[in-house]
């Protein structure tokens, strides 16, 4: 009887060491994330501006402290974030439009100092000046709310510098359903 009992555990033993090392499924290959996009740095033609309002998630006003090329005089300058748009809070409250105002207040609060750099076209068709904006800490403000979910990408010609970082943050935001992607269906 111990005969049979340790020919009967042998052949489980057997049994199981082949199944592990020979006739088992491979393992799945690991998920291995995309890389994050990186952020671009803080232009050399950037400048300062000062912000008087934020108006929704991609407009607010700001004051230039030395005119420029782009910004030619020291009135308030009503600007428009490129490559982005954010849902809306008027006329009416879209899904998502007070939140991705509140982020964009966080990020450039009134009175706050930011860094702006155009593209190739400076104003749209509603004489908005279309820029690309840095906290003074080097955070790119289009591309954070981009990749919390708060805007989804816009790029119209010949606009487009910031176009594959823009993408590819979204692309990440919609796959963990972040901000925007997970609340509003």
């Amino acid at each position: 009887m111990r005969r049979v009992l340790l020919g009967i555990l042998l052949l489980v033993i057997a049994g199981g060491a082949y199944w592990w090392f020979v006739a088992r499924e491979p393992a799945e290959p690991p998920i291995i994330p995309a890389a994050p996009a990186t952020m671009p740095a803080i232009p050399a033609d950037a400048f300062e501006m000062t912000v008087e309002s934020v108006h929704d998630g991609d407009t607010l006003r700001a004051r230039v402290a030395t005119p420029n090329a782009v910004v030619g005089d020291l009135e308030s300058t009503r600007v428009r974030l490129l490559g982005i748009d954010t849902p809306e809070i008027s006329p009416e409250l879209d899904c998502w439009g007070a939140e991705a105002t509140a982020k964009l207040t966080s990020l450039v609060p009134v009175g706050s100092t930011i860094l702006v750099a155009p593209d190739v076209e400076v104003h749209d068709r509603y004489g908005r000046t279309l820029l690309y904006i840095w906290t003074p800490d080097g955070r790119f403000v289009n591309g954070e709310l981009v990749a919390q979910g708060d805007a989804r990408v816009e790029v119209y010609s010949p606009n487009r510098s910031q176009e594959t970082v823009l993408r590819s943050l979204e692309s990440s935001a919609v796959a963990s359903a972040s901000g925007q992607w997970g609340a509003c269906g």
